[in-house]
């Protein structure tokens, strides 16, 4: 069967929406998965019954949402290419809700510390804590001349990591989503900072602080170090606007 058949005409009122439900309920199959690429605009239109504006209105919505992203062939109404980030797609919602005003930073970083706390107190209780891709990253943040874009990108893996190796990857999936949620808003807060290479050693020095902890395997003080560290960042972010 080929990716065209395995859609289905659209009936009702809401065609745009119907075609984000094929498209969740086949991914949620495996019938579709990342790497995939969706039949072109046109073919779509034609198997589903529908305008290509409307299959065009779909494939932008899940292109907004980090599903799919445009192939690399050239011109309109080519095929999209299924993306298979989830954590964009949700950061991305999550940073419209902040836009909004439905959902303020200091809740994310909230909801950060709970996530994180237990990611590590997991992590430090495990019998032998993986804990190889999280130096590594260490290491990167340690290059001389990183700017800060790189840096946070490493810092976001860090913690990623971290609860990757605790084994919960949903966990990791919500870190990853709230970390993009507020991306440009650190990113922000980083070029007011007056002393971000003193920051930044400050940051590395509670990196390794939380290893330690989970190393020693000391639950308790991994998640006070995780929390602290979460913290005073944004403390020291915001204080300097």
């Amino acid at each position: 069967m080929t990716v065209e058949q395995l859609f289905s005409p659209v009936v009702g009122a809401r065609p745009h929406e119907a075609i984000l439900g094929q498209v969740e309920q086949l991914l949620s199959a495996g019938l579709l998965r990342p790497g995939d690429r969706l039949p072109s605009e046109r073919s779509l239109a034609e198997r589903l019954g529908v305008s290509r504006p409307t299959v065009r209105e779909a494939m932008r919505t899940l292109e907004a949402l980090g599903v799919a992203r445009p192939a690399d062939t050239a011109g309109r109404g080519s095929a999209a290419v299924i993306a298979g980030r989830a954590d964009t797609a949700l950061g991305a919602v999550l940073r419209l809700a902040i836009a909004t005003s439905d959902l303020s930073v200091p809740d994310v970083v909230d909801t950060r510390v709970l996530l994180e706390r237990d990611a590590v107190s997991r992590l430090a209780r495990t019998p032998e804590p993986a804990l190889t891709a999280a130096e590594v990253l260490l290491r990167e943040m340690d290059e001389p001349g990183l700017t800060p874009e790189r840096f946070h990108a490493a810092d976001v893996w860090f913690h990623i990591a971290l609860a990757e190796a605790a084994g919960n990857r949903a966990v990791a999936l919500m870190m990853s989503s709230l970390r993009y949620a507020i991306e440009g808003y650190v990113l922000d807060l980083v070029a007011g900072l007056d002393d971000w290479p003193g920051v930044s050693r400050r940051l590395r020095v509670e990196h390794r602080d939380i290893l330690a902890a989970i190393a020693d395997r000391d639950a308790d003080e991994a998640a006070r170090r995780v929390e602290r560290h979460i913290r005073a960042f944004h403390g020291t972010a915001t204080a300097s606007r």
